[in-house]
């Protein structure tokens, strides 16, 4: 039913706080009536939209999809009792309003998902597989130092109870399971095929967001963005590695209040007719975490740090990572 992931909107105290982090970061801003947007560069489609609100907090995730994919999914909430509500938050979309169990509101507009700038996809020679000839990888001349996100790929999210959201997100939105660790994390993805996950759902105390995640080219370009954020002053959190669930390699950086983001590169895609894929049922995410890391994720990689209480960890994700 929900084809792909379309935006996140976020409440933070400072929009200018946000801005100078996420143009770090490699996206482009530009001012909304008294929001500001983020996107890509070179795509037409909103990636961030930062709203002004105190406490820090996930306001929204918008996804898209198409005509028959709405009407399924008003017919989902109908028959599962589930109620539609007017925007509560001004943007410029048309779509359905409605919240999941955990509260969260989830808006589903009809959409077509923009391509990405195209750009030269950078040749990748293996043993037995050689097919950049003659020709300098790293040239000094012309590597940037700073990434450029292609696009927004997934995020990962906090929720009281794991398998109740993984029930509302497959029965009422058409997502399917791709891996998980037992009722503490799971990866979702999107019915139609694509990325091995578009939605992470995290065991915590209550919601919050733990992580939003950006594609880039290559891993170069993951270590260029996150050394380039780092000398900005932003906090490192965890990698360069290679993570199990997804097997993407990935840097996290933490955001100027304490969210998270990655750039990532080479995930698992899953087709629609997945009749190959075998989920994965770990028996804690430190199973799912790294094939390999440069470092161990930090101490507080797992936390909530959203409302109602800027102290309150995730423990069971926090305890389950520790244990591994």
């Amino acid at each position: 039913m929900i084809r792909f992931l379309h935006h996140v909107g976020l409440s933070v105290p400072d929009l200018e706080v946000g801005r100078a982090f996420y143009e770090a970061f490699g996206l482009e801003a530009r001012v909304a009536g008294e929001h500001l947007v983020l996107r890509c560069k070179g795509r037409a489609q909103d990636q961030v939209r930062l709203m002004p609100g105190n406490p820090k907090q996930l306001s929204y995730v918008a996804y898209g999809t198409d005509a028959q994919g709405m009407r399924e999914i008003r017919d989902n909430l109908a028959l599962h009792g589930i109620a539609e509500h007017l925007a509560p938050f001004d943007i410029d979309s048309q779509g359905i309003w409605f919240r999941d169990p955990s509260e969260d509101w989830v808006h589903v507009c009809e959409a077509v998902e923009a391509p990405a700038s195209p750009r030269p996809t950078p040749e990748v020679n293996t043993y037995g597989r050689y097919r950049r000839i003659g020709e300098r990888a790293c040239d000094l001349s012309s590597i940037s130092r700073t990434a450029h996100p292609l696009r927004l790929g997934h995020l990962i999210k906090f929720t009281p109870d794991v398998d109740r959201s993984i029930d509302f997100y497959t029965r009422v939105l058409g997502m399917k399971v791709s891996d998980k660790a037992q009722d503490i994390l799971a990866f979702l993805r999107v019915g139609c095929g694509g990325d091995h996950h578009a939605l992470g759902l995290a065991k915590s105390s209550h919601s919050g967001l733990h992580h939003l995640s950006f594609e880039v080219m290559n891993i170069d370009e993951i270590e260029m963005g996150a050394q380039h954020l780092m000398a900005q002053g932003y906090r490192h959190a965890f990698g360069l590695g290679r993570h199990v669930g997804g097997s993407n390699y990935f840097h996290y950086i933490r955001d100027p209040w304490n969210s998270l983001v990655e750039y990532f590169w080479d995930i698992d895609v899953i087709p629609e007719d997945d009749s190959q894929w075998v989920p994965l049922n770990a028996a804690g995410p430190h199973e799912l975490a790294a094939v390999w890391a440069v470092s161990p994720p930090e101490d507080d990689f797992a936390q909530n740090y959203e409302a109602p209480s800027a102290d309150a960890p995730s423990l069971s994700l926090t305890e389950a990572l520790a244990n591994g």
